[in-house]
């Protein structure tokens, strides 16, 4: 599935705005039409719009509505509807008819719509669910049971640290392309030889019955010309080019350079039937040893554990919230982030790639408890890393592939369970490593089969709580060292520090520093840092969190989680200025 682009064959209608929403019940749940109860926004997740309990913490069916026109220009070109996410689950109707339907809040789906669509006004109707299940990813409503029982008792009931938000939260489009033939899937991999840049272009076009079968893909002014596959049972066609770019630029961290494959198909006449332009990085990144290689050369991980998440817009995708992260990750000289426990939205990896800042994309599958997995948990996880390597596997900024976050990794089941997935994940996409997250460390089973392991660790917060007298860290100091080093001893296998830290409230101050204050978060994260500089096989520090943000309501969250070293709308704490200074020098 292709982001969709304006082109000279391309068109793109922006159906975000204003829409009209109910929540289902008796009255409601017509998919030609019922009465609205608010008006909402779009992109926007819903819970926080309102004064009204009953709509903030909604989680059954909610209808949404639009009327669109497509212009008479575009009538007989092929209309695809599009949406960048919707959460958890949603159906779509035009002019009362079933479009299609998709499970997973955090990945696009689209249907041709061509059949449905009028020449007037068309009633769009979208049913979102965001009821979350033993089934789900991620999972929800386990009678408040969740493995560790830090979260039992909360409200809503789910097994994470983080608000459920819902909605349709990301970009909705209605798209065109030629009705005799599109590109439907591009694959760019990149290998270096020196100062070269090697490129290799696969893809597909469907629909291309007997219109011609020649691809045109330009690159740096040079077109090279490809034929097309004969079309197999699902009438696509394949195309594969191999380039070269001497004297290539590298795409690499604070130096993102980019470059745009424009792909044409070309019927017999000449004519340009379908062009697509698709961005590209030439970089390559591979696990040596104890060392995490960016184009040949080590790259130490310093940053953060992040959410989508901003007061009134939930996790809706907000682009001046976009930059101001990006724009805060650059002053305080961090270069990665993790997209901490679910795929971020695209608009935000394609800045990234602009922005020479390195990704870890997380599937949503954070807190897998197997006392709940059934077969069908399993088949929804499988669905959600397709989707979402499918999705960012051309962006240069994605430099490894996270399956999961804190599940019971300890259990027997975890071992074929994760397994299953590593093995899709490298079958999927075999240019990047492919790692798990841990909070299991003594006793963790699936680690070794991942190529690089995240540890979430907390001595000062959630063990070893407060400063010691007579050895100030010294405990919490030793602790982290001993559980990293018998975790490498354990597993073999590079390591990346995915979490630790401390909660703060913005404006509490202690002297001496006590839990709760702005001292003992900035101290407690500069001491444990000290620890991942002895150790060689740590390949990375990712602070948790980036921001504060919002959770379901429980005794241990003040208004949410307080572990950010900025505060939900952004303005930095001391630990930030501490972390600025610290890594202004990189470690390697």
């Amino acid at each position: 599935m292709l982001y969709p682009k304006q082109s000279q064959t391309r068109c793109v209608l922006d159906l975000n705005g204003i829409w009209d929403l109910a929540r289902e019940h008796e009255k409601c749940g017509q998919e030609d039409g019922f009465e609205a109860e608010k008006k909402v926004a779009v992109p926007c997740s819903y819970n926080d719009l309102y004064a009204e309990e009953g709509f903030r913490m909604w989680s059954g069916g909610v209808w949404y509505s639009r009327t669109f026109v497509v212009p008479r220009a575009l009538r007989g070109e092929r209309l695809v509807l599009r949406f960048g996410s919707v959460a958890y689950s949603a159906e779509v109707y035009v002019n009362g008819l079933r479009a299609g339907a998709h499970a997973g809040g955090h990945t696009p789906f689209e249907f041709d719509v061509t059949h449905l669509v009028g020449g007037g006004d068309n009633l769009l109707c979208v049913r979102g669910e965001n009821a979350l299940s033993a089934e789900t990813v991620p999972m929800g409503g386990l009678n408040n049971a969740p493995e560790n029982g830090q979260f039992a008792g909360q409200y809503p009931d789910v097994p994470f640290d983080f608000f459920p938000y819902g909605g349709i939260q990301r970009n909705v489009c209605l798209y065109t392309t030629s009705p005799d033939g599109w590109i439907s899937d591009i694959r760019v991999v990149t290998t270096i030889d020196g100062a070269t840049g090697r490129v290799s272009i696969e893809g597909a076009v469907d629909g291309a019955g007997g219109i011609g079968d020649t691809i045109h893909i330009t690159v740096d002014g040079a077109t090279t010309a490809a034929i097309l596959d004969p079309a197999d049972a699902g009438n696509s066609r394949r195309f594969n080019v191999d380039l070269v770019i001497e004297d290539c630029k590298f795409w690499g961290v604070g130096a993102p350079n980019l470059y745009v494959a424009t792909i044409a198909l070309v019927d017999g006449a000449g004519a340009v039937v379908d062009e697509y332009a698709q961005r590209f990085g030439v970089r390559t990144i591979a696990v040596a040893g104890d060392r995490l290689l960016l184009n040949g050369a080590p790259v130490y991980l310093q940053g953060f554990g992040r959410h989508e998440d901003f007061p009134i817009v939930g996790k809706g995708l907000c682009h001046g919230v976009n930059v101001r992260d990006h724009e805060l990750l650059k002053w305080i000289n961090a270069n990665s982030y993790r997209t901490t426990h679910y795929p971020y939205s695209e608009e935000l990896v394609a800045l990234a790639d602009e922005q020479g800042i390195l990704l870890i994309a997380e599937a949503p599958a954070v807190s897998i408890n197997f006392d709940f997995v059934t077969p069908k948990t399993l088949e929804n996880h499988r669905a959600a890393l397709r989707e979402l390597i499918e999705r960012d596997r051309n962006a240069p900024s994605v430099i490894m592939w996270s399956v999961a976050n804190e599940a019971t990794t300890n259990r027997p089941e975890a071992r074929p369970y994760f397994s299953e997935l590593a093995a899709d994940a490298r079958s999927l996409d075999g240019t990047r490593p492919v790692t798990m997250v841990t909070c299991k460390v003594e006793d963790d089973a699936v680690v070794d089969l991942f190529d690089v392991v995240g540890v979430n660790f907390y001595p000062g917060w959630y063990h070893l709580p407060g400063v010691g007298a007579r050895a100030p860290w010294a405990a919490q100091r030793d602790n982290m060292r001993d559980a990293l080093s018998a975790l490498h001893a354990k597993c073999g296998k590079p390591i990346f520090v995915s979490e630790f830290g401390a909660d703060a409230l913005a404006g509490m101050h202690a002297l001496p520093a006590e839990q709760w204050s702005e001292e003992y978060q900035a101290d407690l994260i500069m001491e444990l840092i000290s620890v991942f500089r002895e150790l060689d096989f740590v390949v990375g520090e990712h602070v948790w969190n980036f921001a504060d943000f919002r959770t379901a309501q429980n005794f241990p969250r003040v208004g949410g989680n307080k572990k950010g070293v900025f505060t939900r709308d952004r303005q930095p704490k001391m630990a930030a200025h501490f972390l600025k200074r610290q890594w202004a020098t990189p470690r390697y």
